[in-house]
């Protein structure tokens, strides 16, 4: 079921055209109080001098004398908005308007790469007549610095009776056309067309106050941008019991000329209903299997979760240029291929749909130009290069790619897939010990882009985050390689045997009894290398130039024990530490970045400190849902709705606790952490081999309420769907009721869903008892057990 909850007003839809060199089409980002639109190329904070133009649809009323168009009119006036429907593909507002007892909802979603739609219903519980003017706003700002054309001013036009107007660039440049039909056959009349600044303008201009009329080539005097807004006036009546609700499609068009925006605003209309059945139906064909949380989670979580889910669906990107296949576009702003975020993103998305996210990383492996899958933009150009011109990629420790991509493995056993993954996974590690070793056999980076800590402070001064370190040998990278080296091990010796059986269709066949050998050595030779870098109670980073070890405690010093490559000694020296973490890099708190966060909390978890891990991802979660489902922009003007880059630290209370806020670039797949850190951490929910997992709820402090529940269903894992239900006994322990079945995956997720796995013979049920971060290892799907 499409998830349907009292979401924040805020967000994005998918505009699945965009990208970043070969077509900036634009990105889809709602406008207070009731819009949504474009901004090309981006929404502007990721490069400097590049806004084009924004052009937003919005909604404004007037009821007998009341009017509401700005968002301090509909607060004033006490009308509640929210939004019911907040997926990736449709984005819906309700407001509620009391004096009159009317309702309106505003269905956004993309009809085509240039036409906005909009779905408009009001309905009112009004018995006598109430005329009503719906404004149909197109608020729009251009930047004409960036333009190469002949251009000085916005023009605008209306056709009353074709119900559209239209808002074009002179003497030549874009045009954008917006207006509506009856969807249900209710008479529309429209009047006069205002063409004003900006929606405070379009208030008064409905209060029938006199508004200036901009002049053609007027401009904001600070930036030299264009500020139009153009509101259409369609008067429909309610209130009477034939004709107590009515509907209009809308829509907003782009195109080159006015003849093409147009024709783009006609097809629009006309695809409106098709379209929307479309996305329809792929969001409930999502959910019929993503899981959503249920029972005694606090509200924002709830809701917080599905934004997280939603925004990996919108990083996913459809093939562009030389990448033939669905991608992990790292955010949706400016998309490119990076291996950390992809991985992470994968990770998190195989959670709510598996096959895709086997499919999207696999792809990336596959289809990289060079072993060490450098970052690159979908026309094939690189996107980090280092200051002396080497083409780089992100290292093996950010974001720990080999690790997210056994997880994957871990729940299906897919050996055919694992077989094509193997080749590029193995290339990737060996290209690090090829060109990225020192005279003396250690790892190192060729700039801090490369290690993904940008110009961190570990590196010593740096101009860029190009600027090249090859002097520091960084223990994380040491031991990420002997983490990595570990699982392609392993991974040799589970396609030994089975790829023997097709030898005589393929004779060229990997020898992996000799790969499994070879990394074998890798991973003992760095385990020995990551713990020799073991100084003074701390992993350290050594100055080859200098000969000195760092003095610095970087909260990524404590990535070998996430690795599984530290000594227990060294553990019970760091336990303290892993409580309370260093910073990262200097300024940086140790919650901000997500891949530290999942490199932190694993480490807690890795020393058999599940209770601590639990508290540290609780933070995490608890500071990033609070914002995302916030009902107001933060003070820098990010939207909530939409999961961001990072985590800003900033003291709160009377005491200045540490607290976070989300920050950095808006729809950012990483971070979606939460999603992971949830199932894994709290819940406990891991998997260790195909048909066997591992469940060992762990909930922080906070969420120990006696009798609280907590639910976490549809989850796919492999061939099965699990549904998870853990109950707070006491401070010390938890009841847990686990679902699983083993059947077709929409039907399974289905019944998970509506609680009925457990039915004889559709599915298999257990339950137990345990002390928190205490838990069972399990056999699929019967469920057999037995103690962890």
């Amino acid at each position: 079921m499409v998830p349907d909850d009292n979401f924040t007003p805020h967000g994005y839809l998918d505009n699945p055209y965009h990208s970043w060199k070969l077509n900036p089409s634009g990105v889809l980002r709602s406008l207070a109080p009731l819009g949504m639109g474009w901004h090309v190329p981006n929404l502007g904070s990721y490069v400097h001098n590049q806004f084009q133009y924004t052009a937003h649809l919005s909604i404004g009323l007037k009821i007998r004398d009341l009017v509401l168009v700005t968002p301090a009119d509909f607060r004033r006036h006490k009308c509640a908005i929210n939004s019911q429907l907040h997926t990736k593909n449709r984005f819906e507002y309700t407001c509620f308007v009391p004096k009159f007892g009317l309702t309106l909802t505003a269905h956004y979603f993309l009809v085509h790469e240039h036409a906005l739609g909009c779905q408009l219903s009001l309905a009112t519980t009004f018995e006598t007549p109430l005329l009503v003017t719906c404004f149909l706003i197109h608020q729009h700002t251009h930047n004409p610095h960036t333009s190469r054309l002949w251009e000085h001013g916005l023009y605008a036009l209306q056709d009353r009776e074709g119900g559209y107007g239209v808002l074009g660039l002179a003497s030549e440049g874009d045009v954008f056309v917006h207006g509506a039909r009856a969807a249900d056959g209710t008479a529309c009349t429209w009047d006069e067309m205002g063409l004003v600044v900006s929606l405070e303008d379009v208030s008064a201009w409905a209060h029938n106050l006199p508004v200036a009329r901009p002049h053609i080539t007027q401009n904001e005097p600070e930036t030299g941008w264009q500020v139009r807004a153009v509101a259409l006036p369609c008067l429909v009546t309610l209130g009477d019991p034939s004709s107590s609700s009515t509907a209009l499609n809308i829509v907003l068009a782009r195109g080159v000329s006015q003849d093409q925006a147009h024709q783009h605003w006609v097809e629009g209309i006309e695809a409106m209903v098709h379209v929307e059945a479309e996305h329809q139906t792929a969001d409930e064909k999502y959910w019929s299997r993503a899981p959503q949380l249920s029972g005694d989670w606090p509200a924002h979580w709830r809701r917080g979760f599905v934004y997280d889910l939603e925004t990996l669906r919108m990083v996913i990107r459809s093939p562009a240029g030389i990448i033939h296949h669905p991608f992990d576009g790292m955010q949706i702003q400016a998309p490119r291929e990076v291996l950390a975020e992809a991985a992470m993103d994968v990770l998190f998305l195989s959670y709510a749909d598996p096959e895709l996210a086997a499919d999207v990383i696999l792809g990336h492996f596959e289809s990289a130009p060079h072993p060490n899958l450098p970052c690159l933009r979908e026309d094939g150009s690189y996107n980090m290069v280092a200051d002396d011109g080497q083409i780089c990629g992100t290292a093996p420790e950010w974001g720990f790619p080999i690790w997210c991509c056994d997880q994957l493995f871990r729940k299906t056993g897919d050996v055919d897939w694992l077989g094509r993954l193997y080749p590029g996974a193995a290339a990737y590690l060996r290209w690090w010990l090829h060109h990225r070793r020192d005279a003396e056999g250690w790892l190192v980076y060729a700039c801090s882009w490369e290690s993904g800590q940008d110009v961190s402070s570990r590196f010593g001064p740096q101009q860029t985050g190009g600027t090249i370190i090859q002097h520091v040998r960084p223990v994380d990278l040491q031991a990420s390689m002997a983490q990595g080296a570990e699982i392609l091990a392993r991974w040799a010796n589970i396609l030994a045997p089975a790829m023997k059986e097709k030898q005589l269709e393929d004779p060229v066949q990997a020898d992996y009894a000799a790969e499994a050998v070879f990394w074998q050595s890798v991973a003992s030779e760095f385990s020995v290398k990551t713990r020799l870098m073991w100084r003074d109670g701390w992993f350290r980073d050594y100055d080859s130039v200098t000969g000195e070890w760092s003095t610095q405690q970087d909260a990524m010093h404590l990535a070998p024990i996430f690795c599984g490559v530290s000594g227990w000694g060294h553990v019970e020296q760091l336990r303290s530490l892993l409580v309370q973490p260093p910073s990262h890099s200097h300024g940086w708190a140790p919650l901000s970045w997500p891949p530290v966060v999942m490199t932190l909390v694993g480490a807690a978890s890795a020393a058999h400190m599940p209770i601590d891990a639990a508290e540290l991802a609780y933070r995490f979660i608890d500071a990033s849902y609070r914002n995302t489902d916030s009902r107001e922009l933060d003070e820098h003007g990010g939207l909530p709705g939409v999961t961001r880059e990072y985590r800003q630290a900033v003291t709160a209370g009377k005491w200045g606790e540490v607290d976070y806020v989300n920050a950095g670039i808006e729809g950012y797949g990483w971070g979606a952490l939460s999603v992971f850190l949830l199932i894994r951490y709290l819940i406990g929910l891991r998997e260790e081999e195909a048909d066997k997992i591992t469940i060992a709820p762990a909930l922080p402090q906070a969420l120990q309420r006696i009798g609280a529940t907590y639910r976490v269903a549809p989850v796919p894992w492999g061939n099965y769907v699990l549904g998870i239900e853990c109950t707070v006994r006491n401070a010390k322990g938890y009841t847990v009721r686990v679902h699983c079945a083993r059947r077709s995956m929409e039907k399974a997720a289905e019944d998970v869903e509506k609680g009925e796995l457990q039915q004889s013979g559709t599915a298999q049920r257990c339950e137990w008892e345990g002390q928190w971060g205490e838990g069972r290892t399990l056999h699929l799907p019967h469920l057999t057990n037995f103690s962890v």
